[in-house]
């Protein structure tokens, strides 16, 4: 399939079923039959990446890569350049310092993050509006990313978190900044939506 069409569910998935890392390969950077599906990819990875971040997960864990189908030995050179990074890396969350609960834990809340209507919304509507500004470059896509979908997405999966955290009674704001890495101001006003609900 495109590069376009790999949901981040897909990335996100694949880390909680245990892979240590995700490699997704596309077209090289203007030889999309789709004319812009690989770079709607990088939107992708961006997304990818913000949730990676909040999870605690090495950023590097991740990697977009540019292969023409003609070039058979470059792949194989990529994934064995990659596969040489994980193993460097190590095991998927003892690396990173997060028990395998709390990876687990995070992980299926950014699975439900991705899963939210408005975060599927704001996404699309990214890929779109790059579309309809025909500008694909790097910056651009950073920019809108930044602008459209980093504090919604950061809001969402936090807030999954606390909800999860709160099941089974009250918490402190400590401990809820200790479980989920949030900044206490964030948790206060997502304690404070909470409450209303």
């Amino acid at each position: 399939m495109c590069s376009g069409r790999v949901d981040p569910l897909f990335v996100v998935s694949a880390f909680r079923a245990g892979a240590d890392g995700v490699m997704v390969g596309g077209c090289k950077l203007g030889e999309c039959k789709y004319v812009e599906g690989n770079f709607q990819a990088l939107v992708m990875a961006e997304l990818v990446k913000i949730l990676l971040t909040l999870i605690g997960i090495d950023v590097r864990r991740f990697k977009l890569e540019w292969v023409s189908s003609a070039e058979p030995a470059k792949l194989v050179e990529d994934l064995k350049k990659f596969y040489d990074e994980l193993k460097a890396l190590g095991p998927l969350g003892s690396s990173e310092g997060i028990s395998k609960e709390d990876l687990d834990f995070r992980l299926t809340c950014a699975e439900e993050t991705l899963k939210n209507m408005q975060v599927r919304t704001a996404f699309g509507n990214v890929a779109k509006e790059l579309k309809k500004l025909s500008d694909f470059s790097v910056e651009t896509i950073n920019q809108k990313v930044s602008e459209k979908l980093e504090n919604l997405v950061k809001s969402k999966f936090y807030e999954l978190e606390v909800k999860e955290l709160l099941k089974d009674g009250p918490k402190s704001v400590d401990y809820l900044a200790e479980k989920t890495g949030a900044e206490r101001s964030l948790l206060e006003s997502i304690l404070a939506k909470v409450v209303k609900a």
